[in-house]
């Protein structure tokens, strides 16, 4: 089955928070986002591979660099939701709340 990937207001503002953090480091930023894409694209067919997040189980998360990608499965609606980007070393759960 194929999921569709829905992408949650809260990732576009993280994406353009990271791209200001980066912005004297284009290459890091360049790289990460393609790796973002090149996994997210890999959900479509396999999104329960990645881990469950234990703080917050509801949630499944990826690790790409320093950053963590948090998304949901929505099984009724096949659906993938893809809803935070945040830095690894920030307060994770009170990100998720």
């Amino acid at each position: 089955m194929k999921y569709n990937l829905e992408f949650i207001p809260t990732f576009y503002t993280d994406i353009l928070t990271v791209e200001e953090f980066l912005k004297e480091y284009p290459g890091k930023t360049a790289r990460i986002f393609a790796r973002i894409d090149k996994t997210l694209k890999q959900l479509e067919e396999m999104p329960e591979m990645h881990a469950v997040y234990q703080d917050v189980p509801s949630f499944r998360y990826i690790v790409i660099e320093d950053y963590l990608v948090f998304y949901k499965i929505n099984e009724r609606n096949s659906t993938v939701e893809v809803h935070r980007l945040i830095y690894g070393r920030m307060d994770i759960t009170a990100k998720l709340d």
